[in-house]
């Protein structure tokens, strides 16, 4: 007999059987050919963030090509080298706060316990061809997943940075009450320092914190050690 399919606990009850039988469904279609990560960590954006717990929500793209350096959160990384979009990402956050503090592994894991929900549109990559093929095999679920986080009653904080993650995630969030919306160009070198919305000029983490503040919930410590 198969064994029941299951993401996490706390997150199946959400999605429900017929949520659960969409994700099985791509799940199998996904691992028939998939380079990153690894099959136990597809869905550790879940695994570590309860429903009830997202405070903030980070939307990336789909894993790293690496297979040793993705593990199932965006932008979040087990490389040796700092990613480029992570280490403007860090950048950031110390001219948010006016700090200088120095980051020294990449693993995004302390922030995704402290409710901040970093989810790729496609939970899988295998190559650059099959990228498109890709995030269209995951779109049904991950809309299901920003549709569930949209009806909450709950205060979040969404950060969408570029033109792919504000398409895919704005129409689900825009004028949501007890919801703040913080768009800007993506972090990547080659658009970070572009428009008059750039990422390295935005104020995301702070202000974040101080809406988390706002609505009696606890601060994210975005520095880790």
């Amino acid at each position: 007999m198969e064994e029941k399919f299951s993401i996490s606990e706390n997150w199946d009850k959400v999605f429900g059987e017929k949520g659960l039988e969409l994700a099985q469904k791509i799940y199998k279609e996904a691992t028939k050919e998939f380079l990153t990560p690894k099959k136990e960590d597809i869905f550790n954006a879940f695994k570590y963030t309860n429903f009830e717990d997202v405070k903030v929500l980070i939307l990336g793209q789909d894993p790293y090509p690496n297979p040793n350096h993705a593990h199932g959160l965006a932008f979040s990384s087990r490389a040796e080298k700092c990613p480029a979009s992570l280490k403007n990402i860090f950048k950031v956050i110390n001219k948010n706060f006016g700090t200088n503090f120095e980051f020294k592994n990449w693993e995004l894991t302390s922030w995704a316990k402290q409710g901040v929900f970093l989810l790729n549109t496609a939970l899988t990559f295998y190559d650059e061809k099959s990228q498109n093929k890709n995030l269209k095999l995951w779109k049904p679920f991950i809309d299901l997943v920003l549709e569930k986080l949209s009806e909450r009653k709950k205060p979040l904080v969404v950060m969408l940075w570029g033109n792919k993650a504000q398409e895919r995630a704005l129409p689900f969030f825009e004028n949501k009450e007890n919801v703040l919306v913080l768009t800007s160009t993506h972090p990547s070198p080659l658009g970070a320092n572009k428009g008059d919305n750039c990422f390295m000029e935005c104020n995301h983490f702070k202000t974040c914190n101080e809406f988390l503040k706002q609505h009696d919930l606890s601060e994210i410590k975005w520095f880790y050690s």
